[in-house]
This record gives structure tokens, C-alpha cells and sequence, in this order.
């Protein structure tokens, strides 16, 4: 039977670009409405829009029809994030409607969390920073699925290593990061790196969480959201390197022959 719309349906449209795979869905009180999903690496651009008309063709569900628009605001890929929040924008001034946020690191641990393997153990959610650098958060089981222990970090996959064998108990690591440096974080004694199930944030559970908070009422004004990057940009990091003058009697890479 097809699924319709109503004016009292909280229906939420979630976009997620923060790592290689970028997804849409729609959502409601009673679950994912239809969702899709493409991995196919910087083509972000150009994948999201069209996937918003394809998930609600499926779902039957007119744009008007949307009451929210959640989104992703990392860690993660530069370009991606800055795809995905902007396209959450611009849809959230189009429709006359407000954003939902939720990070990366979060989802990760949400999605962990709702597999049965993590039970009461650690949830370490990791995502590829690149740059040999990885964005890391710690999270416990709590009432409301998880809950963070510390904030969000930059560590060296050495470093995260390090921090997993001091924690002393269980721990769950998921992320495309934990998959990149499996070999690093392999061996550590109750430690298990979850694999490609739980690599990337799944775009149906930023929905469910869209809903969940649209509902509440933690919602945020479209022109307020911005990525969220952790770190300077590459581009940024390269500039300043080049701009940067040497100090008297400095020897640069540059001035290397």
C-alpha cells in the first residue's frame, strides 16, 4: 500500500555526506520512508539532489510535506560536509523550515549502539581524518541509546591505539577510520573493530534522529549551521605553509637544493 503524507506527520528529510558514501532519507514516527545511498567517492554534488527526488517518488511524499531537515555537520570530509549542509540549507529556506544537527561521531555510536555486539561495552567512534589523523569520541551506553565521555579529538592512529588499551574494558570501535588502521588497532586485548557494517554513519538513523528531535523541538535555524571540521582545512593548512615567512637563518624544504 502506498504511503501518504498528512499535515500532522512530522516527516523529516536527512541528508548524510561527512564520509566516501553520501545518502538521503525520509522519515516519520513509524520508521524510514524510503532512502538511498551511493559510495562512489567526491561525487557528493552530485548525488544528493537527485537522490531527494528519487527517495520521495519512492516514498510518495511531496516536498511541502517535510517539516524538518536533518543533516550531518561531521567530522568528516571537508567538501562533503560543506555539500550536505549547504544542500540542508538551502532546502530548510525553500520549504520554510528548520535543521536538525547531528554528528558523525554521534551516529556512529547510535547505529553501534542499537547492534547487539556492543552490549555494555565502549563505544570508540572513529573517522578518517586523513592526513594520517583520525577524529575520535568515546561514548557509554545511556538512556538515550549512548552518551558521550569526553570530547571529540584529533589523535594518530598510535594514539588511539594507546587510549583503547588504557580504557580496560570492552570497547567497540566503529568508523571508516577504525577500518582504515584495523591492523594498528587489532590485537588490542578487549578491543573489536566492528568492520565495514558499521563504517559510516547510516543516513536512516540521522532520520529517526530527526524525527526524534523535530518533535521535541531541538531544532536550529537554517542560517545558524555550519560544518563542523575539527581541524583547518587542507587547503587552508597548505596555504599557510607556502605563506609563511621563515624566521632569519631559517632552512626551509624550499630552499633545499
Amino acid at each position: 500500500m502506498t504511503r501518504t503524507t498528512t499535515a500532522d506527520r512530522t516527516v523529516v528529510l536527512a541528508l548524510e555526506s561527512a564520509t566516501d558514501v553520501a545518502g538521503v532519507a525520509l522519515a516519520d514516527a513509524t520508521g524510514t520512508l524510503a532512502s538511498a545511498s551511493s559510495g562512489v567517492r567526491r561525487r557528493h554534488a552530485e548525488t544528493i539532489v537527485p537522490a531527494v527526488d528519487f527517495v520521495c517518488r519512492v516514498a510518495n511524499v511531496e516536498l511541502a510535506s517535510i517539516r524538518a531537515v536533518a543533516v550531518d555537520v561531521g567530522p568528516g570530509l571537508f567538501t562533503g560536509l560543506r555539500v550536505g549542509v549547504a544542500s540542508a540549507k538551502a532546502f530548510a529556506f525553500a520549504l520554510g523550515v528548520p535543521v536538525v544537527t547531528a554528528t558523525s561521531l554521534e551516529l556512529l555510536a547510535r547505529a553501534a549502539a542499537d547492534a547487539v555486539v556492543v552490549q555494555e561495552a565502549t563505544v570508540v567512534s572513529v573517522v578518517d581524518a586523513r592526513r594520517g589523523e583520525l577524529f575520535v569520541q568515546f561514548f557509554r551506553p545511556g538512556p538515550d541509546g549512548v552518551e558521550p565521555v569526553g570530547d571529540a579529538t584529533r589523535q594518530t592512529p598510535e594514539g588511539l591505539a594507546a587510549a583503547l588499551r588504557a580504557v580496560g574494558e570492552p570497547a567497540v570501535v566503529v568508523g571508516d577510520g577504525a577500518c582504515r588502521y584495523e591492523p594498528v588497532l587489532r590485537g588490542i586485548p578487549g578491543t573489536t573493530v566492528a568492520g565495514a557494517v558499521l563504517a559510516h554513519p547510516p543516513v536512516a538513523g540521522l532520520a529517526a534522529l530527526g524525527v526524534a528531535r523535530a518533535d521535541k523541538g531541538d531544532v536550529r535555524d537554517g542560517a545558524s549551521v555550519v560544518p563542523w571540521y575539527l581541524r583547518d582545512a587542507d587547503t587552508r593548512i597548505n596555504w599557510e605553509r607556502r605563506a609563511r615567512r621563515p624566521a632569519p637563518g631559517e632552512v626551509t624544504p624550499e630552499a633545499v637544493v
